[in-house]
């Protein structure tokens, strides 16, 4: 039962003998855990070395530095990441590769950051860029117009579960997210901001993944559009008939 003790001399013991034989996989999974415990920012050598029970120096025999060690961690989240089926039509892989993003960085905080500051720069992540590029360009969008689709799309993405990410870590204690932007809203005269008067209340109201699915609308209508431009000028002008 919860709660109950063991009887005097039958309680579990700390297993004693030597801690697990380092290897690379133990040390990126365990730094792995960390980050899904902690978020990426966090993460540093001497907590990888204390939740595996060696010392940060022994460490240093399979991973170079903290850099390196980030990197593998990053490379080994998106590795978890299974790419929807090529089959699907572009808007709704990139839907479903966005839902699918999502949930992977918010359980592992601070990759995100990673992504924004290093690009795509770990074996997964490339494999949606090769994904999205190839996919796009397929569907008419020329190579280098696709490219800035993907890095506009998902530079969005990453920014958005950031934001979400930094909403979750604020303190019990603080003020609802964008509170300072509704108080500096409400300030203002009606008859001045008339745009604001309008959205406030609809921003008020919206949660974070209502917010979310507005904007991967807005997002995929607009690569929608780009689509069916280069489709409709790569369709061949019909010379009206002679009489």
């Amino acid at each position: 039962m919860a709660g109950r003790e063991a009887p005097e001399g039958q309680k579990a013991k700390k297993a004693i003998g030597r801690p697990p034989r380092l290897s690379l996989p133990l040390v990126t999974e365990a730094a792995t855990e960390l980050v899904r415990e902690s978020g990426l920012r966090k993460l540093s050598m001497r907590a990888v070395a204390e939740r595996i029970g060696a010392t940060p120096m022994a460490l240093y025999n399979h991973v170079g530095d903290r850099e390196e060690l980030v990197s593998r961690v990053v490379e080994h989240i998106f590795e978890q990441l299974v790419l929807p089926d090529t089959t699907l039509a572009p808007l709704d892989w990139l839907r479903e590769v966005a839902l699918r993003v999502r949930m992977l960085g918010l359980a592992h905080w601070g990759v995100m950051d990673y992504l924004l500051e290093e690009g795509p720069a770990v074996h997964g992540a490339l494999l949606v860029l090769e994904r999205t590029v190839s996919m796009l360009h397929d569907a008419g969008v020329p190579w280098s117009e696709a490219g800035d689709l993907h890095n506009t799309f998902f530079s969005w993405l990453a920014g958005t579960i950031r934001r979400q990410e930094q909403w979750a870590a604020r303190d019990n204690g603080a003020s609802p997210p964008l509170q300072r932007f509704h108080s500096a809203a409400l300030a203002l005269p009606a008859k001045d901001y008339p745009g604001v008067k309008h959205t406030l209340s609809r921003m008020r109201a919206l949660d974070v993944d209502a917010e979310f699915e507005n904007s991967l609308d807005f997002m995929l209508e607009g690569i929608g559009r780009r689509i069916q431009r280069h489709q409709d000028e790569a369709r061949p002008v019909k010379k009206p008939r002679r009489r």
